[in-house]
């Protein structure tokens, strides 16, 4: 099952511009680069509310889940092939503000210096070195805070993400980090998403890393992923579906759906050519079960873009009726159209059925 969050504050902050506020633009920046001899760095702050992550955790259960960060990638700007980024739980609070970082430059929010406009990053840290002993707040001496800012964040609530030769789209696993600001042991002050400070000292230039924002007028707005096996397997008198010339089809699929719906599709495999009976029809209402190796995927019918990927969590369960699985459409864009895909895997050989099944979330 998958479960996404959207974004409640962002904003990027720049080493070059530390007073200037950005929460309101539609991109948030991940960069090291160098202007002659200038260099700049940015760095991007998210936040999500974790009170109703929380409340869906404690239904699921402990250690059954996984928590991912989704940043959509837009026209970043001379990356290298190969490169790191990281997120790390940020230490102190701050403000959103309402500035962009071209045609309405304010300093009423977070920014490089400061964390709500007027309050630095570097204000109220002794008592973070004294509460916290499983992590420590990165400081000037150790590289954090540069130039009297750039925000501050606990060294033992970190996620990663490394990139070789492929997309700049993120898809990162936080789980930890979730995990400790669900138990309290750290407040939920977001996450600061940066290159480690090893790139951000030495003389290579990593270009831009740019982002959609929760600003953005399209449906690529940051994401927390929330994902978790529900599946079951119960097969009773049923049989299964043939090793090959097998047919599948979705049984009680609408044409729309509510928005933040939960939906259960019933999935009914049978013969792709049936046998005539002695009644001298051919049994096409008979069901089978897909094997325990199956997997949906849905995918955003104009894009192309895949939403819920085939893996662990979108596994085919079964019960005594046929085989189902159950989606969530919670936060999902509205008034667009989704197409689901189905994976079989029998015998070692993979068979991907695409029968263009589309519906819509109004």
């Amino acid at each position: 099952m998958h479960k996404f969050f959207t974004s409640s504050f962002d904003a990027s902050i720049y080493l070059q511009q530390p007073n200037q506020n950005s929460g309101r633009d539609e991109i948030l920046e991940v960069a090291k680069l160098y202007y002659g001899a200038t260099k700049d760095i940015h760095r991007a702050l998210i936040k999500f509310d974790t009170g109703s992550i929380k409340s869906d955790i404690v239904s699921i259960g402990t250690g059954s889940w996984k928590a991912y960060l989704n940043l959509k990638a837009s026209n970043s700007e001379e990356i290298p092939l190969e490169y790191t980024i990281y997120a790390n739980a940020i230490s102190q609070s701050w403000a959103m503000g309402t500035g962009t970082k071209f045609d309405n430059i304010t300093t009423d929010g977070v920014s490089w210096y400061y964390r709500d406009g007027q309050t630095d990053w570097m204000s109220g840290n002794a008592g973070f070195y004294n509460s916290y002993t499983s992590g420590s707040i990165e400081s000037d001496g150790t590289g954090s805070i540069e130039q009297g800012g750039g925000g501050t964040w606990y060294t033992a609530s970190q996620a990663s993400q490394s990139f070789n030769y492929e997309s700049d789209d993120v898809r990162m696993d936080v789980t930890n980090i979730i995990h400790r600001w669900i138990s309290g042991s750290i407040p939920n002050n977001g996450f600061i998403v940066h290159h480690s400070r090893q790139a951000e000292k030495n003389d290579t230039d990593y270009g831009i890393l740019k982002f959609f924002s929760k600003e953005t007028h399209t449906i690529y707005e940051p994401k927390l992923e929330l994902v978790w096996d529900d599946s079951v397997f119960i097969t009773g008198s049923l049989s299964s579906i043939p090793e090959e010339n097998f047919k599948i089809t979705y049984t009680n699929l609408k044409s729309k759906y509510q928005k933040n719906s939960k939906i259960k599709i019933r999935v009914k495999g049978r013969e792709l050519y049936p046998l005539r009976t002695f009644s001298g029809t051919f049994d096409y209402d008979n069901s089978s079960y897909l094997p325990t190796s199956s997997y949906y995927q849905l995918e955003d019918y104009v894009t192309g873009e895949v939403i819920f990927p085939f893996g662990d969590y979108t596994e085919i369960s079964c019960d005594a009726s046929g085989s189902f699985f159950t989606m969530n459409l919670h936060t999902l864009p509205i008034n667009r159209t989704y197409t689901l895909k189905t994976k079989i895997i029998q015998s070692d050989i993979e068979y991907i059925i695409d029968d263009k099944t589309t519906f819509e979330i109004v």
